[in-house]
């Protein structure tokens, strides 16, 4: 039921009268209008930043050889702290276009990456890429608290998760084995992030950032987590038949690389689990099934099986998981972590699909099903979807 509907029973039963009926739909409609314009207005100038960043990059690149070395600078240092300072004069100096100020803010930051990269290229300095993106996260990340930037935290987390990949290959020697760490080093990673998207909980004032970084979190865990439930990844060879080969001491930097994000996500959930000041009805849920996750790992990356037992509990778990992301997102009135439990519940079941049904069936039946249970199921989840977003809708009807 949507808040019109919710309304006009409201009407029908006498909870409110004509004239309140009006006015709030009234304003319910206003609403709507207001978060339809401001989301085009952030989607517009996001894009417009970014290409004109990409204009300023690519005109800058194309004339590189031409332009002397200290010219090439003081381009660069114009751009990105003009670009900054128009930011700052819209969105708090004028205060007349704070949504574009927000869109330069965050070209700012591409253009101070950009710059980086392109003075490095400059004097021709051997530096791994790797080191680069730490200057570059370090250098925007305070701009992410001192704007309460989303966007500044978005490009924050991608980084941080770029730099963990160029990282563990900064040297370009390296085996295919190396992939099979892949899935967990990121899933602590992940866990990682979303323990310290929780710790911002402590401040109202960077409720938002934490939320960011939360949702980045969970979708590097899910990821991680669908990758484990394929034998390929979860049923891999003993790791210590690495100690003795040439990419042993990589292998032992990763498994180093690993436990420390282990231990830094254990000591975040359990802050969360026990300090959270948001007394949050599914704090239980959420942190102790991230606690649980990364035990249960740790116990795969020391104890390996080349049998897949593994395999059926990371699926188990997946699936677990993923309604325990629907049910707190339920509980949390927040549409987005349901989508997410929904999103990924039905690439789970889309995935073991193929894997049961592939050879057993003849191909033309195998598709014909397989679009059958698409349709249907997509029609399913998405009246239940609607249903929930609906009933959140209710609840803040009812709560204002």
């Amino acid at each position: 039921m949507n808040i019109e509907k919710q309304i006009e029973n409201w009407l029908l039963e006498g909870i409110i009268n004509q004239e309140q009926s009006e006015k709030m739909l009234l304003d319910v409609s206003q609403k709507s209008k207001e978060e339809k314009s401001n989301k085009f207005i952030i989607a517009v100038s996001t894009i417009g930043s970014i290409l004109l960043g990409m204009g300023a990059i690519i005109f800058v690149a194309s004339n590189w050889v031409f332009i002397p070395n200290f010219l090439k600078i003081i381009i660069l240092m114009i751009s990105t702290l003009g670009t900054y300072y128009l930011g700052y004069l819209f969105k708090y100096d004028k205060q007349n276009l704070p949504k574009v100020g927000a869109s330069l803010f965050f070209l700012s930051t591409l253009l101070f990456g950009a710059s980086i990269f392109l003075v490095v290229q400059m004097y021709n300095i051997n530096a791994n890429a790797h080191f680069l993106l730490i200057i570059w996260l370090i250098g925007i990340l305070p701009l992410a608290y001192v704007f309460n930037s989303e966007s500044i935290t978005t490009l924050s987390g991608i980084l941080f998760y770029v730099w963990i990949g160029l990282f563990i290959f900064r040297d370009g020697d390296y085996d295919w084995d190396i992939f099979y760490f892949f899935p967990i080093i990121y899933l602590f990673s992940g866990t990682l992030l979303y323990s310290i998207g929780g710790l911002h909980k402590f401040s109202i004032s960077f409720k938002k950032i934490g939320r960011i970084l939360g949702i980045l979190g969970i979708f590097v865990v899910m990821f991680s987590l669908f990758l484990l439930t394929f034998e390929t990844f979860s049923t891999s060879p003993d790791i210590s038949m690495y100690r003795m080969s040439s990419i042993g001491s990589m292998v032992a930097q990763i498994k180093a690389g690993i436990i420390l994000f282990a231990i830094l996500s254990i000591i975040g959930l359990v802050i969360n689990l026990f300090l959270n000041p948001s007394q949050s009805k599914t704090n239980l849920f959420e942190n102790g099934t991230a606690l649980g996750l990364i035990f249960f790992t740790l116990l795969y990356l020391f104890f390996p099986s080349e049998v897949p037992v593994y395999t059926v509990i990371y699926n188990l778990m997946f699936a677990a998981i993923t309604i325990i992301l629907i049910y707190v997102g339920y509980q949390k009135s927040d549409m987005q972590i349901v989508n997410a439990g929904i999103f990924w519940i039905s690439i789970f079941l889309l995935a073991r699909y193929f894997d049961f049904f592939w050879n057993l069936m003849p191909r033309s039946l195998f598709f014909i099903v397989g679009g059958l249970i698409l349709v249907l199921g997509g029609i399913a989840l998405e009246k239940k979807r609607k249903q929930i977003k609906d009933s959140f809708n209710t609840n803040n009807i009812i709560n204002v």
